[in-house]
């Protein structure tokens, strides 16, 4: 039997949530996508999602719609998502999270093309990635990559990711965190490691950051969250 007659097992689920007043009003559940809200004992509610699969491969299907109405939140993955190779069509995962124009929104997306404790190396692949932040249906920012049938070449290339393998995004909006930003650039990690910086326009603030590896990344963006909110508000589930 060749690959392509293979019947391999695909993972499907679907989460939507509601919270308002900084409490859950509603919890749909389907498939492999779980959620809690641990008690923390702190100001800011956290809402973990977790992927009882394991991780995502090609053909998985994953949907979040997500309401947050008058409630501090910070929603987080367990870990971060693993991506493994398969067969047949690419997985889809869409998040779907609604913003008021009197909201303030800090995300952070990490990607890591594969883990280096492992001694894995990226060789090729396929990723696609694409994002639209609407403030009170006005599109405000938007994001596109889409890499196609890409090889290690790619990561190798200067204008790319110059030899690294983990890179993060964080998108800031919400004058919250915007009136705060005067010493950030002292925050930002630049070493033979890790390399970041932000531009600011537009009342939106951008930080990308390119690492050598996961370890590294994960410094880098703990010092610019931690400078966002004060007493270091990271989620608890990172720590462990």
């Amino acid at each position: 039997m060749n690959n392509s007659q293979k019947i391999l097992e695909k993972s499907k689920g679907r989460l939507d949530i509601k919270i308002k007043d900084h409490n859950l009003k509603k919890l749909y559940q389907q498939g492999s996508l779980k959620a809690l809200m641990p008690d923390f004992h702190e100001n800011l509610k956290q809402l973990m999602l977790i992927n009882t699969a394991g991780g995502i491969t090609s053909g998985d299907e994953y949907n979040y719609d997500i309401e947050i109405d008058k409630s501090n939140l910070c929603i987080s993955t367990q870990a971060a998502e693993k991506i493994y190779s398969g067969f047949g069509n690419p997985a889809n995962l869409e998040i779907n999270l609604n913003l008021s124009k009197d909201s303030n929104l800090l995300l952070c997306e990490n990607i890591i093309f594969g883990r280096t404790s492992m001694k894995e190396i990226f060789e090729k692949g396929y990723f696609s990635d694409f994002w639209n932040i609407n403030v009170d249906n006005k599109l405000i920012h938007t994001e596109a990559i889409n890499t196609g049938l890409f090889e290690k070449k790619y990561l190798n290339s200067f204008s790319t990711l110059n030899n690294n393998s983990a890179v993060a995004t964080i998108i800031i909006i919400g004058n919250k965190f915007l009136n705060n930003i005067d010493n950030l650039s002292k925050t930002l990690t630049n070493n033979e490691n890790t390399t970041s910086n932000y531009s600011n326009w537009d009342n939106k603030l951008i930080v990308r950051l390119l690492s050598k590896d996961s370890y590294n990344l994960k410094f880098a963006i703990d010092k610019i969250l931690s400078y966002f909110f004060e007493g270091s508000k990271i989620p608890k589930i990172w720590n462990i």
